[in-house]
């Protein structure tokens, strides 16, 4: 009976769950302890070793991704992504010891359209390493000029010219028919095709575009040949897409002040900072699915002769390009304006220097830098005509406000028989880049006298010498 009982009891003890607890020497505690201490610290560790294991594959992926398209752009091998990751910036480009980079930007049709190597799009993008400046200069295509081995005709033929010799030729080609003709340096080109420029917006997530003026297009061509479509645009700042983007660059048939290749030239020139404005905006710079989307959209249709080692440096030096001072200038025929049309020609409608040379343009765009500080001193200045072509100071003075001078005065001289021009300084020295800039332009030294009148403090007297 009290056998039963106990045999119960412990069986009750059971059911709930109870029991004697085991009693280890302290050898054998110090040694499950030690087991589990290790069992912890080997599972922190293979925990360390798998998560880097998966960001080294994320970032093998990343970096292959962006190799793989920019190997298509870019010249040279890969050390140039890895400069990019590492920080390294010590490879200078091309120019930076002269004090200026010049990039040659084309712009082409898609493959396989009508006309699809004719570089219709030319801009010379121009870096000042001293005051950390962009100029931009927009080439009319349907200027005429010399194209090495192939003689005169429109200038957005060079790259097809190229091209047809030799695919991937095309951008020497048009770089050395730009550096004849303007007697410049390009250290780069930079190629696009429509389609590239429409990806890249896209990747972008849209641009922000200020709009001047209301217009519409009314024969955009469309992808079927020989079709068009109307395309309109509002007043103001908008987002726009790729195909918008695209339709703004290339729209060039409207009517007014926006129907013309000058207001084209000047469309793609805003495309082109706002592309650069995003760019390197910090919601695209951090974000890799971005980064992988552009490489990808460029490296379909964007060539280049940068090398990957040298990119760090080139987005280093966009980083501090301030947007708002980029000057911009286009080549036209307006009243005062640096060309004339004319269609005598076999090549058709054609556009040439006012005066029968380059060497204005020449000067325009080798003194560009010069005159932005010119502009900032705001001298007042006076242009006489002091040969027989009638309205020269006329233009010249239009020519100059245009481009931000403060141009007081023009008139004839009493006497029209200057052969050599004449730069007069009134200010006291006060205004030195401003007659720098003037020195430049006209390739004469300036001489100081006292002032005699109030509404001018520079006085030019245009001679013969500045027609040839």
């Amino acid at each position: 009976m009290i056998l039963f009982k106990k045999i119960k009891n412990s069986k009750s003890e059971e059911d709930k769950g109870e029991k004697t607890p085991v009693k280890f020497s302290r050898a054998e505690k110090l040694k499950r302890g030690e087991k589990k201490s290790n069992k912890k610290k080997w599972s922190k560790k293979y925990t360390i070793i798998l998560l880097s294991v998966v960001i080294l594959i994320l970032l093998g992926f990343f970096g292959f991704k962006i190799y793989d398209s920019a190997k298509n752009i870019f010249n040279g091998d890969g050390t140039g992504i890895l400069n990019l990751l590492s920080g390294n910036t010590t490879q200078p480009l091309k120019g930076e010891k002269d004090g200026r980079v010049n990039v040659l930007l084309l712009g082409i049709g898609d493959e396989g359209h009508s006309g699809s190597t004719l570089s219709d799009t030319m801009i010379i993008a121009s870096y000042d390493t001293k005051t950390k400046s962009v100029a931009m200069f927009s080439i009319p295509r349907d200027l005429y000029v010399k194209i090495p081995s192939n003689g005169y005709t429109k200038i957005n033929a060079a790259h097809a010219y190229g091209e047809q010799k030799a695919e991937g030729t095309g951008p020497s080609v048009a770089e050395q028919t730009i550096e004849n003709t303007f007697d410049i340096t390009i250290h780069y080109y930079a190629r696009v095709d429509f389609s590239g420029l429409s990806d890249l917006v896209d990747a972008l997530g849209g641009v922000t575009v200020d709009v001047e003026r209301d217009f519409c297009d009314y024969n955009y061509p469309t992808e079927r040949k020989g079709d068009t479509r109307t395309v309109c645009f509002k007043k103001g700042p908008q987002l726009m897409n790729g195909i918008k983007a695209l339709q703004y660059s290339r729209s060039r048939h409207a009517y007014g002040p926006e129907g013309s290749d000058f207001a084209r030239s000047k469309r793609q020139q805003k495309v082109l900072v706002a592309i650069k404005e995003k760019s390197l905006s910090a919601g695209t710079a951090l974000n890799p699915k971005k980064i992988i989307d552009i490489m990808s959209a460029l490296g379909k249709h964007v060539k280049t002769d940068f090398s990957l080692s040298e990119i760090p440096r080139l987005i280093e030096l966009a980083t501090d390009i301030d947007t708002s001072k980029i000057i911009s200038r286009n080549f036209d025929n307006s009243t005062g304006g640096l060309l004339v049309s004319d269609s005598s020609t076999t090549a058709g409608y054609i556009l040439k220097p006012r005066t029968g040379n380059f060497k204005e343009i020449q000067a325009v765009i080798k003194n560009i830098f010069a005159e932005a500080a010119a502009k900032a001193e705001k001298a007042k200045i006076a242009i006489y005509n002091g040969t027989w072509t009638t309205g020269l100071a006329t233009s010249t003075g239009k020519e100059m406000k245009e481009s931000g001078y403060d141009i007081t005065l023009t008139g004839d001289m009493p006497t029209r028989n200057y052969t050599k021009t004449q730069i007069i300084d009134y200010s006291s020295g006060k205004k030195p880049d401003t007659i720098k800039a003037l020195e430049n332009k006209f390739g004469v030294k300036a001489i100081k006298e006292e002032s005699e009148n109030d509404s001018y403090e520079i006085k030019v007297i245009i001679g013969k010498d500045f027609l040839y």
